[in-house]
């Protein structure tokens, strides 16, 4: 079926109006979009959306607040760090708060206007040079390398530069002052010659300022009374060398100037030397571990027992009495094995003791029993100390212990005071206060060395000695004064008795007359 068919059917015309004409694009090819841009164009078909321009408003003041402006002044300010005193300005704030009136000799009134310092001048670090007056040079701090006007000179440059040795070298040009001749001598050195200064090094300067620095710091505060600080300082300004200074720079220099190759060569030595370390370390290790396998196993039992003195006299006659048992049981072993053929002048092996050996004999070393030739091997003497090295470890020599038995000498030192009173221990601490020795239970010797313990004794023994001496003298003070008391009582007795015998006569002679003259009277 065509549409010829269809237009007889609807009777209609066989020419049909025109076909309309298609539109034509107007637009280009639509750029290829991706994403979310693709699907919008998607969303909008033909018709794309239309975008409405964004109006450019401007924001409007906003007078909320409504504060004035702040307002700013052109203030003068100043550099401390200067010596020209200019003064510059530049804008601050401007402070409500008016500045404070001064009254002038007229009774006027005028405004001072401060000037500030600038923000800058906290920045402006000066070094503090010691200062030192003419007597103390005089006294204390003369060279023979360097006059006064020299060290002035050197410290006006340390001062200038803030101790920036490099720089104080480099502007370093002194010249030595003309002597001013008087009048009569000025013919004469007329034709004397100037001596040209010394050419100083920086180790030179150093040195000079440091010996300075330190003699003018120990004067103006001793070293007992620094801190760790000024002392560690003062340490190290006394004690500059300046030829190490010296070679530690040439030093410096020759490896600052070397090849590739030298560095490489010492790289390398540098290796081979840990290496070396690490193998000599390795094998002290194995030493020490040999020598304590070969060493008795430590003991794991109580040491308390055997701190004390008591303790270890106990432990010596426990020792001694198991050597004597040992040496005993040796002995009776020997007269059984003894063949009838030992003649008298047949050698025997001593009994030896490990304990009175500083040397052990070696594992695998023959002994006097295993011996083919049959001869005895005597133990190796200990070496003897001299007498600097018993000085040093303390080394005496007794003939004979004491029935006490051995004692440590910090036990020795600290038995005066422990068996005394707590009124006599305050006694012995005040007085050993007083002869400047720390003696207390928190502060006690730390080192009770034989010479601390010799001298400690014999401070002892010098104040018992002076007390005793003082108790006798006042004992026999006392006795000479009684005494004469004694004899002024005895005299006054005497003087008393005869008195009384005196009286007693008198009054005999006195009855006697009375009596004769009773008798006459009875005989007449």
């Amino acid at each position: 079926m065509t549409s010829h068919d269809v237009r007889d059917m609807l009777d209609l015309p066989q020419e049909g109006t025109p076909r309309p004409t298609k539109k034509q694009k107007l637009n280009g090819p639509r750029p290829v979009l991706k994403g979310l841009a693709r699907e919008v164009q998607n969303l909008g078909g033909d018709n794309p959306i239309a975008i409405v321009p964004e109006v450019t408003v401007f924001k409007k003041r906003r007078f909320a607040t409504r504060k004035p402006a702040a307002k700013w002044d052109a203030r003068p300010f100043k550099n401390s760090a200067r010596q020209d005193g200019l003064i510059l300005r530049h804008w601050r704030r401007k402070d409500d708060k008016p500045a404070a009136p001064t009254v002038d000799g007229e009774g006027e009134e005028k405004k001072v206007e401060e000037i500030e310092d600038s923000t800058f001048a906290k920045y402006n670090v000066q070094v503090n040079i010691p200062d030192y007056t003419d007597e103390e040079y005089n006294l204390r701090l003369q060279n023979q390398e360097w006059t006064k006007h020299e060290t002035d000179y050197l410290f006006s440059l340390c001062r200038e530069y803030d101790l920036r040795f490099p720089v104080i070298w480099d502007r370093y040009e002194y010249e030595p002052p003309i002597p001013q001749p008087s009048e009569g001598d000025a013919a004469e050195n007329a034709g004397a010659l100037i001596v040209p200064p010394k050419t100083r090094t920086v180790e030179d300067m150093k040195a000079r300022y440091y010996s300075v620095a330190a003699t003018v710091m120990a004067l103006r505060k001793p070293p007992i009374k620094m801190n760790s600080a000024e002392f560690n300082l003062h340490e190290v300004m006394l004690n500059f060398n300046p030829a190490q200074e010296t070679a530690r720079k040439k030093f410096a220099e020759t490896a600052f100037h070397r090849t590739k190759d030298e560095a490489a060569e010492e790289q390398s030595l540098l290796l081979e030397l840990k290496r070396i370390m690490a193998r000599a370390d390795k094998l002290g290790e194995e030493r020490r571990e040999l020598y304590a396998r070969l060493e008795a196993p430590p003991s794991n039992g109580n040491i308390a027992p055997y701190t004390t003195s008591q303790g270890l006299a106990q432990l010596v006659s426990q020792l001694a009495s198991a050597d004597r048992s040992k040496k005993h049981r040796k002995s009776l072993m020997g007269g059984e094995t003894m063949s009838p053929a030992t003649g008298p002048n047949t050698s025997t092996q001593q009994p030896y003791d490990r304990r009175e050996s500083s040397v052990r004999e070696s594992i695998s070393g023959p002994s006097g029993l295993n011996n083919k030739k049959g001869s005895s091997q005597n133990p190796t003497e200990r070496r003897q100390l001299t007498e600097e090295e018993e000085r040093i470890y303390g080394v005496s020599r007794h003939d004979r212990i004491g029935t006490s038995g051995p004692a440590f000498r910090q036990e020795k030192i600290l038995k005066p005071l422990q068996s005394k009173s707590a009124v006599q221990q305050q006694k012995i601490t005040n007085v050993l206060n007083e002869l400047g020795i720390p003696y207390s239970a928190s502060t006690r010797l730390i080192m009770p060395t034989a010479e601390v313990g010799e001298g400690f004794d014999a401070l002892l023994h010098n104040k018992l000695q002076g007390e005793i001496a003082t108790a006798k003298a006042v004992r026999a003070e006392r006795e000479r004064v009684e005494r004469e008391r004694g004899e002024g009582g005895a005299e006054v007795k005497r003087e008393e008795g005869v008195g009384i015998a005196e009286s007693r006569k008198r009054s005999a002679s006195v009855m006697s007359a009375a009596s004769d003259r009773s008798g006459k009277r009875l005989k007449k």
